[in-house]
């Protein structure tokens, strides 16, 4: 469905049209094969989306990525089977390289780890001293209200025996004990059992943190604006915003509207850009926020345990993530002490001075090797032009290569790449932004300072 170009014979028409008519410019027929192609990904989006409900926002939405799409699948002349080839090339020829690096006498990189190269100089987490074991403990902590915005779907999927029955033992409809569990907690469009709110209060309860109290739970979902809940943690002397990541298709469009938006915030140290629907969302939030008065609800929860003098911490993952970063932007005005744990933020998620400003107050963490926090306009461009430049090089037919991913023929089989000048043992490896060239639209990075965990023979925190 991605690779076929269905205005293929548009293309041909053009074409002939314009050897009949010279007065046909080049400007006029690229226009309208752009708009051929837009409008077929607009109907795709369409029929993929068919079970939900149409709104403005929704249409202007299946626009945004419909031209998103047709943009970076231009003139893209290949069938899912070079796509395998390309992939399995690519994946020998970075092989190749790391091992050339490993293999050079005059650098320091020792190994890579989560795709990234260790060196000497490599700083880790000493998890010896009580402050750094302090911070990691937080993140971990913190990680578990990210988990909790997903309500019923993640509460089952990690119980799966008994997580039914602790639901429908608390449900409202079953049951009195359900109803004082949600009866203090202000609830947005959940479903007639309240199951959503339910499965995130047995989140916290099933870990004896009986100090976190929910105020508000909104299960809205639509394009640009993300369910959330806001809860007040009496043991660490917080108020926690945490934003649900994707788990819809409305969600999934609002990943990709992935141009680039100005933060709307008054004073900006620099050129301020971030993922356009990440923008949207967070905005979203923040009017929520102001008026239903949420916050103020959340520091006077109870006034004699000193709540208006809590912090406030912003939590999500996924699309969640990118959201609480930049709803931590919009926020600091207000709060100038909060900090925000982003949990694999997208890597097209801010703009660079925007991103080096992050580091302040965001905590982004990455686990292992993650491809939503490497994932971004800039690194997929990057993809395509490499996948396209291999299959070219390549003379070697498609079954070969493909069997060669199989370790079934060896590996003097596949064709020799030359050295990429642009990767040397002092830059970065492929999935982060500065090893491709700059797209045409604004590059966005992935915010804030991070923690990156490595699961495997070498364990480390970095």
């Amino acid at each position: 469905m991605c690779t076929f170009d269905p205005t293929g014979r548009t293309f041909v028409k053009l074409k002939a049209t314009r050897r009949r008519q010279r007065n046909l410019t080049t400007y006029t027929l690229r226009h309208r094969l752009e708009e051929g192609q837009a409008s077929s990904w607009s109907r795709r989006l369409k029929f993929f989306m068919c079970c939900t409900r149409a709104q403005d926002t929704q249409s202007d939405a299946y626009s945004e990525v419909a031209s998103l799409f047709a943009e970076f699948f231009r003139d893209l002349d290949i069938v899912p089977s070079d796509i395998i080839a390309g992939l399995v090339l690519l994946r020998q020829r970075q092989r190749s390289k790391r091992s050339a690096i490993l293999d050079q006498a005059n650098n320091d990189i020792i190994a890579f780890l989560s795709g990234m190269p260790v060196t000497r100089n490599t700083r880790y987490l000493d998890l010896k001293n009580s402050g750094e074991m302090n911070s990691y403990k937080e993140v971990c902590y913190y990680m578990l209200f990210a988990l909790a915005a997903y309500g019923w779907p993640m509460y089952l999927m990690r119980k799966p025996a008994c997580g039914l029955c602790r639901l429908a033992s608390s449900c409202p409809c079953t049951s009195v004990s359900g109803s004082r569990l949600s009866q203090s907690v202000t609830v947005e469009e959940d479903n007639c059992c309240g199951c959503n709110v339910l499965a995130i209060r047995r989140h916290f309860l099933d870990r004896d943190l009986k100090q976190v109290h929910i105020v508000y739970t909104s299960c809205h979902d639509a394009v640009y604006e993300t369910p959330f809940f806001v809860a007040v943690d009496h043991g660490k002397k917080k108020v926690v915003i945490s934003i649900r990541g994707t788990l819809s298709p409305k969600d999934a469009l609002t990943d990709l509207t992935g141009d680039s938006e100005r933060l709307p915030v008054e004073e900006q140290h620099g050129n301020w850009l971030g993922h356009k629907g990440m923008v949207y969302s967070a905005e979203y939030i923040k009017k929520k926020l102001e008026q239903e008065m949420i916050l103020s609800q959340a520091f006077g929860r109870d006034l004699s345990k000193g709540t208006m003098h809590y912090g406030l911490v912003i939590v999500g993952h996924s699309l969640g993530a990118g959201t609480a970063a930049i709803l931590s932007f919009l926020l600091r005005p207000q709060y100038p002490t909060l900090h925000c744990y982003s949990y694999s933020p997208p890597g097209g998620l801010l703009s660079e001075d925007a991103m080096e400003y992050s580091k302040q107050f965001v905590t982004s963490v990455v686990l292992g090797k993650d491809l939503v926090p490497r994932l971004g306009l800039s690194q997929l461009e990057g993809f395509r032009r490499h996948l396209l430049e291999v299959l070219q090089k390549s003379n070697k037919p498609k079954w070969r290569i493909i069997a060669g991913g199989t370790k079934c023929i060896p590996k003097s089989e596949l064709p020799l790449e030359d050295e990429d000048p642009r990767l040397s043992p002092q830059r970065p490896l492929a999935g982060y932004p500065c090893c491709t060239q700059p797209s045409p639209r604004d590059v966005l990075w992935p915010g804030g300072t991070y923690v990156l965990c490595s699961v495997g023979r070498q364990q480390g925190v970095r």
